[in-house]
């Protein structure tokens, strides 16, 4: 990673957490701990608000105003590609915030970088876009978030019939063409992971589930692959 890279991304992962040691940064860039301190050093002389200390961890405090990004026209039109795969046949929940998420990102643009994105709108054709369905993510990722005990209507394959349950979901998981919702099973009483396509509807409630033992997204990731996450 080039340095200019990872002192844009350590402002960036600052600003998300909380907290970061020199240690956890060393080792989530694979850099050393010095590479670090003078990382460090180059943000704060750049005008990074940085508070904290090496043993302490550093941050960014929730006041510091990050300045606006700047993305070039291969960046934009990565991001537009990559939003047009996830909206293709995605809920008013997570289709609405896409669209006006794309909206922002072209208004801060330059003239060239705009007519190239219009470009790729008509260079680019994903196949059935009005057809494919990947079921009602914006209501699993809130659930998600808020730990929401979900309702579902799920279209079982192996019995091809219908079934209702209320379900805990842990996370998501791409696996090939499909979105795959990991998830406690009331009904069964186990871990399973649900077709998000097949969902033919969710509804979630005021219920906030407790995380159980055992019973975790890297669990289900162990059971699948038989390691643990890093």
């Amino acid at each position: 990673m080039k340095r200019l890279t990872r002192l844009v991304s350590m402002a960036l992962l600052l600003s998300a957490r909380r907290r970061l040691t020199a240690e956890d940064l060393a080792a989530h860039f694979d850099v050393s701990l010095r590479t670090i301190y003078r990382d460090v050093a180059s943000l704060e002389e750049a005008g990074f608000p940085i508070v904290g200390t090496a043993g302490d961890g550093y941050t960014l405090p929730a006041t510091a105003q990050a300045r606006p990004l700047a993305f070039d026209p291969d960046e934009a039109e990565a991001l537009v590609l990559a939003a047009r795969v996830l909206e293709r046949g995605a809920d008013d929940d997570l289709g609405g915030p896409l669209r006006s998420a794309l909206a922002k990102l072209e208004a801060t643009l330059s003239p060239e970088a705009v007519r190239r994105l219009k470009d790729h709108r008509r260079a680019v054709i994903l196949p059935g876009e009005d057809q494919a369905r990947v079921g009602p993510l914006g209501v699993l990722l809130d659930a998600i978030h808020r730990r929401r005990v979900v309702h579902i209507r799920y279209a079982g394959l192996a019995r091809g019939e219908d079934t209702e349950r209320d379900v805990e979901p842990l996370g998501l998981v791409r696996l090939g063409k499909w979105w795959l919702v990991s998830a406690y099973c009331r009904l069964r009483q186990d871990l399973r992971s649900f077709r998000s396509d097949r969902i033919l509807a969710a509804v979630a409630g005021d219920e906030i589930f407790a995380p159980r033992d055992g019973m975790t997204l890297d669990d289900v990731v162990f059971r699948e692959t038989g390691k643990r996450p890093r």
